[in-house]
């Protein structure tokens, strides 16, 4: 008695269960797709780093970045507009900032933090409304908010 349907109809349903887990893991946990990533204005809430150190703006409105569909950056540093370019492969994440007003900011902005901070992401991912960002060299991870 061969039982091979059995054994085919088994393999089938595990490879059909883990491709479902695999997805909803992708979703849930991590790989972010470029649609979520655009379409909103993110503020910038903190950046905790690897030290235990953190930053925190005041005002988080005052420090935000936009990811528009064409691979372009719009930020805003405080007193500064930034503009720059990103490129996004699966949860890869690379932010290059190219060019800024060079307003005199107050001595307790932040502005040169979240720049630097921005040009370091080396990944991305979301958890709920959130976008978190984390640095190279797991130095640090910011969180952001729409």
């Amino acid at each position: 008695m061969c039982s091979y349907p059995i054994v085919r109809f088994s393999f089938a349903l595990l490879v059909a269960l883990m491709a479902v887990v695999f997805a909803v893991a992708c979703i849930a946990g991590g790989m972010p797709e470029p649609e979520r990533i655009t379409g909103s204005v993110w503020m910038w809430q903190k950046t905790i780093y690897n030290n235990g150190q953190e930053a925190v703006p005041a005002e988080p409105n005052r420090y935000t970045i936009e990811f528009l569909p064409d691979g372009k950056v719009h930020v805003q540093a405080d007193c500064n507009q930034v503009g720059g370019t990103y490129t996004l492969h699966d949860s890869r994440l690379d932010i290059e900032l190219t060019h800024s007003t060079r307003a005199m900011c107050p001595p307790d902005s932040l502005d040169q933090v979240f720049k630097k901070d921005l040009g370091a992401a080396a990944t991305c991912f979301f958890k709920g409304d959130f976008l978190y960002l984390d640095l190279t060299y797991d130095s640090g991870t910011m969180r952001l908010i729409r």
